[in-house]
């Protein structure tokens, strides 16, 4: 039986073409230059020989013995039996609580409305009243001049 360490040496020395005797428990990372993203493409590697998932925190590895040894953490959870529900006092199983329900049902908005538009047609601005949809700004036609007299 392979260990988990002779494992991720494997993945190093195919994925990364690093020597195997260069690879040791105590062998820091950044000495091999693993950068975060090259762990993260190993830890994937891992998963899948060891048939396990990684959490999705951000995880500090130092070494790669720490790498190992997470990974075999996770082989432990995954092979722990798994302990049955506990019996209530009259030793019935306990029941799953059904969902919960939070207020009563609202009425069904319609599509419309849940893409942040009104149910109604949007009319464009003097559409009803005739005036032009972008008036002129007041005090700011043709011929403002900024304070300076105006050349003739």
């Amino acid at each position: 039986m392979t260990t988990t360490f002779n494992g991720l040496r494997d993945i190093i020395v195919r994925d990364f073409e690093l020597p195997p005797e260069r690879l040791t428990r105590d062998t820091p990372l950044e000495e091999i230059e693993l950068d975060s993203l090259a762990v993260t493409e190993l830890v994937f590697s891992l998963e899948d020989q060891f048939h396990v998932t990684a959490g999705s925190g951000n995880l500090a590895f130092k070494t790669l013995g720490d790498i190992a040894d997470y990974i075999d953490n996770l082989i432990a959870e995954r092979d722990a039996p798994k302990s049955a529900p506990a019996k209530s006092a009259n030793g019935a199983q306990p029941t799953k609580p059904g969902p919960r329900r939070t207020a009563a049902a609202s009425p069904k908005k319609p599509a419309s409305a849940s893409r942040g538009r009104s149910a109604s047609p949007r009319k464009k601005p003097g559409a009803d009243t005739g005036a032009p949809a972008n008036p002129p700004r007041s005090g700011r036609g043709k011929g403002h001049t900024r304070g300076r007299e105006r050349a003739r």
